[in-house]
């Protein structure tokens, strides 16, 4: 399974074993509202507008979201020991 970030964005192919625990571990580590989004937009490949309707949210709300949790996740990635 492929996942993009943005229209013009290369897709995100899961990569070595240990590389996806990792990122599995960094998801754990987030907020669940960080996972719902992200869960939303990247995993269901869902866009921002068809986010904010599944979520009963403003586009805004979505957008600040994904921001905010895609810097959490790098911040959770980055983490030592991850």
């Amino acid at each position: 399974m492929a996942l993009r970030y943005g229209k013009n964005s290369e897709p995100f192919a899961p990569g070595p074993a240990g590389e996806r625990t990792a990122v599995g571990r960094a998801l754990r580590a987030l907020p669940p509202a960080h996972r719902e989004i992200l869960a939303e937009t990247l995993f269901r490949e869902r866009s921002v507008n068809e986010a904010a309707v599944t979520l009963g949210v403003p586009v805004e709300v979505v957008k600040a979201r994904v921001y905010h949790a895609m810097r959490a996740l790098r911040v959770a990635l980055d983490a030592p020991g991850r």
